[in-house]
This record gives structure tokens, sequence and C-alpha cells, in this order.
């Protein structure tokens, strides 16, 4: 029954990412992608504009006249008004049209959710097998060694050098301890990518020679 039911899963798994696929590659010939690129970069050009025109009056009066304090500069319109919000695509934008401009987004979440089924299914099965296996349980705690020495060597190997990114203006890319646990997890997955394809390859190669 458990082994149906498994199955069962795997189906529905495959086919969603078959689905999360076709949707990806095949979703901007159901429109005008370029009408909607246009679409959303018109509505997103208020706030640039109006942005760029604070700074350009900014470095104009500086230019004119540096006695003037920069807090006394107001935004073009007048002094009681605010400054323009971000827009909202979701309510400019028809669903399928919101679908289709963020379809790169619901891959990547399609993504995470199967790294993290992948995971739990990776910690899960261990577990119930070592309930009634020794041997299992050695195995398991020397892969839970291998895990450990490739997570300090990756570490070892990170940096946390500030990272410039043009345009962006938070402080997320400058945090050290941020910037040193993402070269960590970049060199892990690196790792067992590898370790992985050679796996793979070994197993193919031994089958020749049984």
């Amino acid at each position: 029954m458990s082994s149906k039911f498994t199955s069962y899963i795997l189906y529905i798994v495959f086919g969603i990412s078959v689905l999360v696929a076709l949707f990806f590659y095949a979703s901007p010939a159901t429109l005008d992608y370029d009408a909607l690129e246009a679409k959303v970069e018109s509505l997103k050009a208020p706030v640039q504009q109006t942005t760029s025109a604070v700074n350009d009056t900014i470095n104009n009066d500086t230019e004119a006249n540096d006695s003037t304090s920069i807090s006394q500069i107001v935004p073009t319109g007048g002094p009681d008004q605010t400054p323009p919000a971000s827009v909202n695509l979701r309510k400019e934008l028809t669903f399928w049209e919101y679908l289709v401009y963020f379809r790169t987004d619901i891959g990547l979440i399609w993504a995470y959710i199967l790294l993290a089924i992948a995971a739990l299914t990776a910690i899960a099965l261990p577990l119930i097998s070592m309930a009634t296996n020794r041997k299992a349980l050695l195995r398991t705690g020397l892969v839970l060694a291998a895990a450990a020495v490739i997570i300090l060597i990756s570490y070892s190997l990170s940096s946390d050098t500030p990272i410039d990114i043009i345009g962006y203006e938070k402080f997320d890319n400058r945090d050290p301890v941020t910037l040193r646990w993402v070269d960590t997890g970049l060199f892990s997955t690196y790792a067992l990518f590898g370790i992985t394809l050679l796996s793979i390859l070994y197993s193919e190669i031994s089958k020749l020679f049984k």
C-alpha cells in the first residue's frame, strides 16, 4: 500500500513539474509578450521618472546655489506631494498576464518546493530505516559526518568580501555573516553536485565489468 502511495505522489510531483516547465516556455506565446513588458514598464515609469526628477532637482540646485539646503528641496508638484507608491501589478494586470510575467518566480517557487520534498524524504527515510536496522544507522552516521565535513570545508573556502551591485541601495550584500554563509551554501551545492555526478558515472561504469 505504501509503495503505491509513494508512486502516486511521484507521478503527481512529476506531472506538476511538467506543467510548470511547459508554462514557463509556452505561456509567453499565448499573448503579446513584448506588449506586456511595455505595459509593465509604462506602469513603473511614473515612479522612476519622479525619482529621477527629484534627483535632478537636487543636483541642479546644488550646482546653482551651494548655500541652499537639500532638505529644503521638495519634489516637483508642490510641497504637499507625497512620494509615489510602488505599482501594484496584481491590480493593474489581468490574472493571466500576471502569471506569465512572473513565470520565472513561479518556477523558482516550485523548485524550492521540490528541494524541500527531497530534503524531507532524505531525512525521513533513513530515520524509518534506522528504527529497525543498526547498519542503516551506521551508514546514516557516516553520511551526516561526510555532510559536516563538506560544510566545514565549504565554510573555510567562503569569503565575506562585500559585493558591489549596480542599482542596489540596501546593505544586505555587505553583511559579512550573510556573505560567508551564502558562499558556504554555494560551495556545498557544487560539492554535492560533483559527488552525485561521480557516483552516477561510477555506477554506470561498474555495471560494464559485471
